[in-house]
């Protein structure tokens, strides 16, 4: 039972209908056809969030090259699923409910999935620990393979059926812990302060000393007290407070250290997405806009830093509207950055949420009191989305309240401040893709901001020595456009860059004829008119440019590259000759295949001795770092016969094969400047 077997499109067919006849929705997801995503699904796949797709169907939805499938959790399915990854964690739970454990359990990579069914509605979210499966998300399922770990079942009997009080009880205990981290406190419910002492006494016994004095110091400074005050409050309290069973009795002068620490540390903690005069990165600000195609999310990050929200703050939906309204956001802005599809990247939840029964006007859990929000959810540290999305920091433009009442705005106010900020020399489609609009868009936003372009054009005459460096039109080309480069006779007129229109262009006489390619345009926020500069340009530089151009708009690169360079190569004609090209350790494996593999290459190894003497010898690898080690880098040479393009030709092939990629594109460079 390999991982050939289970990744076949015909199994895991068969699995997936057997899984819809029992009840599940089921997708097809890519596992090793996609390694830098896996677990990405091979389909669109929200229809399936409220329907099971039928035999028919399955067969018709997974494509060939998948090797995994998913579970639609939630109420299509009846399914919650709870998903450990810390084992110490599912240890803890199978401690606390062992009448619970005795379900359907799937091993993952680093833990366990338990199946449950249910008929209630339960928000995906986080807990410590592992992660809550529920509505809008899915599970990877059996038999599926990623890598070298196939998911197994481990205790293949049915799914158990929770109530409603015991779906509470679960979600409330995996919520319980771990308890560290701050509560928010609700925004406008009531001008009055807290009762820090009596907040201290309630929640020493359950969440320890500690972190009931963190907790309390930091509401104290969020309410405008200062540390003096806090340590004059609740120091003395915090030495004297009873230990929790089972903890190492300590002296009241340690204790009373620990206090200080914790209460400063609390008042030290500055501001994490709202510190003053500081913003979100611009990496981290592109990154979203490219990959969440929208910007609901990284706006409503933005709301959070101008209302000087503090890291890992807890609030509930209804703040987070209140406060995005401030700043031109709607509520349905609101409610797709938390839970559309733009909140989740790589199958998590980008901004943090957790399950809650009842909350009290503190924001604490207190019985059936207060107001019932479902879900919490918690403003993110940048640090923390930084590294998990695994972002450089960088420079953080300025962003003002008006710049984020709408998606048009928000993208021009980053347009206009990275133009103020660099006047930069680049392609306009590299700034359409850095904040996810095209190129038309951009050339609208420059005229509504009056932006100065100056269009650099490189410009060299055409010869018939030249035409070799012009592309033929093939059937599949596109007959009257060339990607960024054209024909330009002296009157302006302009033409397509094929070669045939070049060879007619030159037998009819029209003047000049001059091969013209676009290059990176300067940007200025400034009053100056628009206008276009000539450069001179060599035909060698433009075939480099155009295969490049047309290496980064094909689906293989690489092959794109060598096609337009080795046409040119070839074309040249020039004429054999020995072409001596220095050997130096790094490269003779590029160059030189190994002893055992038949390979003839017309020429020798040639190196001088220290009497200046030819030493000539046969082109074996091993010879060749033989004579590396006698005479020395730099004084080694692979001497051919066959012509210098044909030579670099066959050194960037076997760089290709090697997986240089690089090095054959850099190679292929070298023959065309020759």
């Amino acid at each position: 039972m390999g991982k050939a077997m289970f990744s076949s499109r015909k199994r895991l067919i068969k699995r997936a209908k057997v899984l819809a006849g029992a009840g599940y929705s089921v997708i097809p997801v890519y596992g090793d056809g996609l390694p830098e995503q896996p677990k990405k699904p091979a389909i669109k796949w929200r229809k399936f969030q409220k329907r099971i797709a039928g035999p028919a169907e399955i067969e018709s939805i997974f494509p060939d090259g998948v090797s995994a499938l998913g579970v639609v959790c939630g109420r299509v399915s009846r399914l919650l699923v709870i998903d450990f990854d810390d084992q110490r964690r599912y240890g803890k739970f199978c401690r606390r409910f062992p009448q619970h454990i005795a379900t359907y359990t799937v091993k993952t990579n680093r833990g366990f999935h338990l199946y449950f069914r249910t008929d209630q509605k339960v928000p995906s979210h986080q807990f410590a620990g592992g992660d809550i499966k529920g509505e809008r998300s899915y599970v990877i399922a059996p038999p599926s393979q990623i890598g070298d770990f196939q998911y197994r079942v481990v205790k293949d009997i049915s799914p158990l059926e929770l109530s409603k009080e015991e779906l509470d009880e679960l979600l409330n205990y995996l919520q319980s812990g771990p308890v560290g981290a701050r509560v928010a406190t609700p925004r406008d419910y009531s001008e009055e302060k807290t009762d820090l002492a009596l907040l201290y006494r309630r929640l020493a016994p359950q969440l320890g000393r500690n972190n009931a004095l963190y907790r309390c110091a930091s509401i104290a400074r969020d309410e405008g007290l200062v540390e003096g005050d806090v340590v004059a409050l609740l120091g003395q309290r915090h030495v004297w407070e009873a230990d929790r069973q089972g903890m190492q009795a300590e002296s009241p002068q340690s204790r009373l250290s620990e206090a200080l620490r914790t209460i400063g540390s609390a008042f030290r903690k500055g501001y994490g997405i709202s510190a003053e005069g500081s913003g979100i990165p611009n990496s981290l600000r592109e990154f979203l806009l490219q990959k969440q195609r929208s910007t609901v999310l990284i706006r409503l990050l933005e709301v959070f830093r101008l209302a000087k929200w503090r890291e890992g703050e807890w609030f509930t939906l209804g703040e987070a509207i209140a406060a995005a309204a401030r700043f031109g956001l709607n509520r349905k802005s609101v409610l797709d950055a938390l839970g559309g599809e733009a909140s989740v990247y790589d199958g998590r939840y980008i901004i943090r949420r957790r399950y809650v029964e009842y909350l009290d006007n503190r924001g604490l859990k207190s019985g059936r009191r207060g107001r019932p929000p479902q879900i919490m959810y918690q403003a993110p540290a940048i640090g923390g989305l930084m590294r998990w999305l695994g972002l450089m920091w960088s420079p953080s433009d300025k962003i003002g309240g008006e710049d984020i009442k709408s998606a048009h705005s928000y993208r021009l106010a980053l347009h206009r401040e990275y133009l103020k900020r660099l006047s930069p020399e680049v392609p306009k489609s590299w700034l359409a893709k850095r904040i996810g609009v095209n190129s038309r868009t951009i050339a609208r936003y420059n005229r509504e901001l009056g932006v100065c372009v100056v269009e650099k054009v490189g410009a060299c005459p055409l010869t018939r020595g030249g035409l070799d460096s012009l592309p033929k039109r093939r059937r599949d080309n596109a007959k009257n456009s060339t990607n960024g480069y054209w024909l330009e006779l002296g009157d302006g007129r302009r033409f397509p860059a094929w070669r045939h229109i070049g060879s007619w262009l030159l037998k009819a006489g029209n003047g000049d004829v001059m091969i013209c390619m676009r290059r990176p345009s300067r940007y200025f926020m400034s009053g100056e008119e628009s206008r276009v500069e000539y450069e001179k340009m060599t035909i060698a530089s433009f075939v480099k440019a155009r295969a490049l151009r047309e290496a980064a708009s094909a689906d293989g690169p690489v092959d794109s590259a060598i096609r337009a360079l080795l046409d040119f190569v070839k074309r040249r004609g020039r004429a054999a000759g020995a072409e001596r090209i220095p050997l130096f350790f790094g490269s003779v494996a590029r160059q030189i295949a190994p002893d055992k593999v038949a390979e003839t290459i017309k020429g020798y190894l040639l190196a001088y001795d220290r009497d200046g003497l030819r030493v000539e010898r046969p082109i074996k690898r091993g010879i060749a770092y033989r004579m590396l080690k006698q005479f020395g880098e730099g004084n080694v040479y692979l001497a051919s016969f066959e012509g210098p393009g044909e030579v670099l030709y066959s050194f960037a092939r076997r760089a290709l094969r090697l997986g240089d990629a690089p090095q054959a594109l850099e190679l292929l460079m070298r023959a065309a400047e020759g």
